[in-house]
């Protein structure tokens, strides 16, 4: 049976090089053109499972999608590693000196600011994808212009590269993620990371005391973010992401946690991939 797959942008976009290199490229795809409109999707049954983008090795973390997890109760179930590249595309013919104005996503932008700086005539347009500008390109046949796109997109176009891998770090790196909803609480027997979210009361030594417990569990924490809830002031929630060793007893400790916190979710327990 072919799975319906959410992801945030068009074929062409990093979400769907995700798919297509990690899961299958038969699935079917739903194009989502925000994160928002993706969790719309999974919530509505509309797709099996979503692919959304969490943070990055330069850019840091996608707040907005730690809250989209968290609020509407979806179970992160597998995580990707996608290595970021990009190349300046434009119409067959086209040469560099041609180009006038640059659409991309904002964070393509960011990651490829060195060659933007030395491309003094650019005019940038920012939209919400990589890959649409490309399409549009193609289907309206603009010229002078390009889009910043994932490696594979241009020859799904029809178009030429006048540059490759424009991007300042040859180490960017993102992280995505498998969203579903309705799942059990641990599906997944050969798990060894799992993501949590919960809250703590403004006293001495809170956050120490879920540390401890970690550090008793032998969990090697990878990432504690802090995010402020909206329903409170100046009250924040902390999520973190963890490893663990397959001896220990995980469920005991979800239940100390949730003793010693507040608002205690269990956002994901799933098997950590190469990075």
């Amino acid at each position: 049976m072919t799975e319906r797959i959410a992801i945030q942008g068009i074929k062409g976009s990093n979400h769907h090089k995700v798919v297509c290199d990690f899961i299958s490229k038969q699935a079917e795809i739903k194009a989502c053109m925000s994160f928002n409109n993706l969790v719309k999707s999974i919530m509505a049954n509309d797709v099996d499972y979503g692919i959304m983008a969490i943070e990055n090795s330069i850019a840091g973390s996608i707040l907005p999608n730690y809250t989209l997890i968290g609020d509407h109760d979806l179970k992160i179930t597998a995580e990707y590693y996608l290595d970021i590249k990009h190349n300046l595309v434009a119409l067959k013919g086209q040469i560099l000196e041609d180009i006038k104005t640059v659409n991309s996503h904002q964070m393509a932008f960011l990651q490829c600011g060195d060659f933007l700086y030395q491309q003094k005539n650019f005019k940038l347009v920012e939209d919400v994808d990589t890959a649409l500008p490309a399409q549009i390109i193609a289907e309206k046949q603009i010229s002078h212009t390009a889009a910043i796109v994932p490696d594979g997109t241009a020859e799904l176009f029809g178009l030429q590269v006048l540059k490759s891998h424009i991007q300042d770090n040859d180490l960017n790196s993102t992280r995505f993620v498998k969203v579903e909803r309705n799942l059990e609480a641990f599906p997944n027997k050969f798990a060894d990371k799992a993501s949590i979210r919960f809250e703590l009361a403004h006293e001495p030594g809170s956050l120490f005391k879920v540390l401890a417990l970690l550090q008793d569990y032998d969990i090697n924490m990878t990432k504690i973010q802090s995010i402020p809830t909206p329903l409170s002031k100046w009250n924040y929630a902390f999520y973190v992401d963890m490893i663990f060793l397959p001896e220990i007893d995980f469920e005991n400790l979800v239940k100390r946690l949730k003793s010693i916190t507040h608002h205690f979710k269990l956002l994901g327990i799933y098997k950590q991939a190469q990075k």
